[in-house]
């Protein structure tokens, strides 16, 4: 899978730009503020339809513009196809070789991208809601049903809430039967994941960091006993929702469920969110990223698109020669931002491309 050509209208403060990028390692150089996250963010809404940023349509569109235009050329299995979004303040609308796209499953999958970047290493301390928007975008890559239960739960739960804000208790029992069928749906597609890549994060994270650390990966459901849950699944959730029903009423919301489950990260047995270091916390989210460009290309027989933004300038020299001695190996195409082509650990490398970033013009 690589992507061929770009071209941007409006998008940010890249008002008019085509590309051509390499097939292998592409980096783009140059001082903060030029344009060179906004670049990565295209590709990646290329892929999405959405921002890596949660930015809002009227953000992304160049200012004084009525929309943006983000247009690429990808290539799947010798095949080449057009894809583009455009972003208008009020909407979206995505198209397949100059034909809308009505539904999402025929425009997903075109391109899939993997994305890191420096915000992404505060997964390990930061809160779960960062740790479940990782969860869910990696589950959805390879299981595009999954977006529907997802959704499904969401509404549901949405619907529940408001009643429990309304202090109203008629016809709860019927949504948190509802709440109860849609949460362990999307439980399972969460655990199934988790359970293919834990093999991977290991194998990854010793790469990388070089030595024999133990990491882990595991899914914590809140407020639900575990043993019970694994009995009975149905009858644990149903259990914790009743044990949680005042608390419920007080706060006027759902207690218990997948909107509230956490990802446990481990190192030598420990959690990382208190005993692990900034490079080691690094290098678990890095070798997490791997275990899913992994994933992605097992499910669809040809590695993702990789987006690194800024990343190699987090890490020590060494971690960076194992980054790149990993990407080498691997028949992807990679997208790098740096402040300095110093940061990154060219040496050796083949088909690499750099472009220099000005103010929102690709320079060379």
């Amino acid at each position: 899978m690589k992507l061929i050509k770009l071209k941007l209208g409006s998008f940010r403060n890249l008002k008019n730009l085509e590309l051509a990028p390499g097939r292998k390692f592409n980096v783009f150089y140059g001082n903060n503020g030029q344009g060179k996250t906004n670049l990565l963010e295209s590709i990646y809404l290329l892929a999405t339809m959405k921002s890596f940023k949660q930015a809002k349509n009227a953000e992304l569109i160049t200012f004084g513009a009525d929309f943006s235009l983000v247009k690429g050329v990808v290539e799947r299995d010798r095949v080449q196809r057009e894809i583009s979004v455009l972003l208008e303040k009020q909407g979206k609308k995505a198209k397949i070789d100059s034909k809308l796209a009505t539904r999402l499953a025929d425009f997903f999958g075109n391109l899939n991208v993997v994305l890191f970047t420096p915000e992404e290493i505060s997964m390990v301390r930061g809160g779960p809601d960062l740790r479940r928007r990782y969860l869910d975008r990696a589950v959805f890559t390879c299981d595009l049903d999954y977006l529907s239960a997802f959704h499904d739960y969401a509404k549901i739960l949405k619907n529940r809430n408001a009643l429990l804000k309304s202090n109203e208790t008629s016809g709860i029992e019927v949504w948190t039967e509802k709440l109860l069928e849609s949460a362990l749906v999307v439980i399972a597609r969460r655990r199934a994941y988790l359970a293919e890549i834990g093999a991977l994060l290991q194998r990854f994270y010793s790469e990388i960091s070089g030595n024999d650390e133990t990491v882990q990966i595991e899914y914590r459901l809140h407020g639900v006993d575990e043993q019970a849950f694994l009995n009975h699944p149905l009858r644990a959730l149903g259990a914790a929702l009743k044990a949680r029903a005042a608390e419920e009423r007080h706060r006027g919301s759902t207690a218990v469920g997948p909107h509230r489950d956490d990802l446990y990260f481990g190192l030598n047995g420990r959690p990382a969110k208190h005993f692990a270091s900034q490079g080691q916390q690094r290098c678990f989210v890095l070798a997490l990223k791997m275990a899913e460009i992994e994933f992605i290309s097992n499910c669809f027989d040809a590695p993702p698109v990789l987006l690194l933004d800024d990343m190699t300038s987090e890490l020590d020299r060494q971690r960076n020669l194992n980054l790149m001695e990993f990407l080498r190996k691997r028949e992807m195409q990679v997208f790098i931002t740096t402040t300095s082509l110093q940061n990154v650990a060219l040496e050796g490398t083949e088909n690499d491309r750099t472009f220099r970033i000005s103010e929102g013009t690709i320079l060379n």
